[in-house]
Order: C-alpha cells, then sequence, then structure tokens
C-alpha cells in the first residue's frame, strides 16, 4: 500500500509519454479511484497506433502482476525509452483493455489496490 498514488502517477506519465512520442495530436486521461482499485482510461484520438500495435500493448499490460518485482523497481518506470517500461507497466496493473475503437485507441487499465 505505500506509495500507491506514486504508482498510478508513474504509469500515468509514461502512458502519456508513450502517446506523445508517437505524435498524438489528442489524448484524455481520467483516473478513478474505486473501494479496491484504481482505474486509469486512455483514449488517444485519431491514433497513429494499428490493430497490431493495440493488441501488443495489451498483451504488455496483460502479465500477471508482480508485487515484489513492483515494490523495488517502480521508481525506474519512466527513466529509459525501451518497451521495457511497458514490461514494468504489466507488472504493476491487474488486468487492461486496449482496443482501437474507430480512429481512437482505448486503454482501460485496472490496479488493485
Amino acid at each position: 500500500m505505500r506509495h500507491e498514488i506514486k504508482k498510478v502517477s508513474k504509469i500515468v506519465d509514461e502512458l502519456m509519454t508513450l502517446l506523445l512520442r508517437e505524435d498524438t495530436d489528442e489524448v484524455d486521461f481520467k483516473v478513478k479511484k474505486e473501494q479496491d482499485h484504481y482505474k486509469i482510461v486512455v483514449t488517444d484520438y485519431n491514433t497513429k497506433f494499428t490493430q497490431a500495435e493495440a493488441k501488443e500493448f495489451e498483451e504488455y499490460f496483460n502479465v500477471q502482476r508482480q508485487h515484489e518485482y513492483e515494490e523495488y523497481f517502480w521508481q525506474l518506470v519512466g527513466e529509459s525509452d525501451c518497451d521495457v517500461e511497458l514490461t514494468m507497466i504489466g507488472a504493476m496493473v491487474d488486468e487492461a483493455i486496449v482496443e482501437l475503437r474507430g480512429n481512437d485507441l482505448y486503454m482501460e487499465i485496472i490496479r488493485k489496490i
């Protein structure tokens, strides 16, 4: 439970960096704290990502959460420009939906408290 808000912020920061790096024109983020989890909803309007990339993101984010791993390494998220960051996010979240909806990339990410 330690550093929970900072961990959620790191996840949001890394997702924002990913989208801005790909020259997104408009993106919405919504973070909602529920009773037993945080929900992060991201919409990248008129995305440049493909269906294959959306599926790849979903695979990165839907690995089993690794509590021990995240406790030691969550502070490093955002410190490099490689796919390791996406793997780290996957280790910090419990489930994710990533899909193209028309021309928009939609992500819904759940992190249980």
